[in-house]
């Protein structure tokens, strides 16, 4: 009995590959935004800490030692530290908003690859319908070729008893 050979096999082994392709680079994709919003979420906590550290500074801008009530020197100096931290503060708000940036980027990425796998599925879809439905007429064309075949020797095993008799 005859096989049925998909003459476009090559070509659906081709598109499941860039399908296959296609996930891979998704799922690579979205642990990248993964690991992007955890670095946001660090940067947060790193600015949270720094304006939690501000506020303990300006607490005790004032505060006394053990040497006693602070001097004017004293006071400049953690003002001066204040105006640091304050920087740092800053430093961290634009960290953060290149960071969103950052992820934006990443969703987008990830909203394109989305987009390829599922053009790449709906083609692959596309050929393995396109193959059942080669296989089913190559199925019945056989089938019609035995029932022919089938009708003929009946045919002929009619005719032989008919002139035998």
């Amino acid at each position: 009995m005859t096989q049925f050979s998909y003459r476009l096999r090559p070509l659906l082994e081709q598109k499941e590959q860039i399908r296959k392709d296609c996930e891979n680079d998704k799922l690579r994709r979205d642990r990248e935004l993964e690991a992007q919003e955890a670095r946001l979420l660090e940067l947060q906590k790193q600015q949270k800490d720094l304006e939690e550290k501000r506020e303990k500074l300006r607490r005790e801008l004032f505060a006394t030692t053990q040497q006693g009530p602070p001097t004017a020197h004293d006071v400049a100096d953690r003002r001066a530290y204040v105006k640091v931290v304050e920087q740092q503060i800053e430093d961290a708000k634009s960290d953060i908003f290149a960071q969103r940036q950052v992820i934006e980027d990443c969703k987008a990425q990830v909203e394109e690859a989305k987009r390829r796998v599922e053009e790449a599925r709906r083609e692959v879809e596309v050929l393995e319908k396109h193959r059942a439905k080669q296989e089913e007429r190559f199925r019945r064309m056989l089938q019609a070729k035995e029932d022919l075949e089938l009708d003929e020797v009946g045919n002929v095993l009619y005719s032989t008893r008919r002139y035998q008799t």
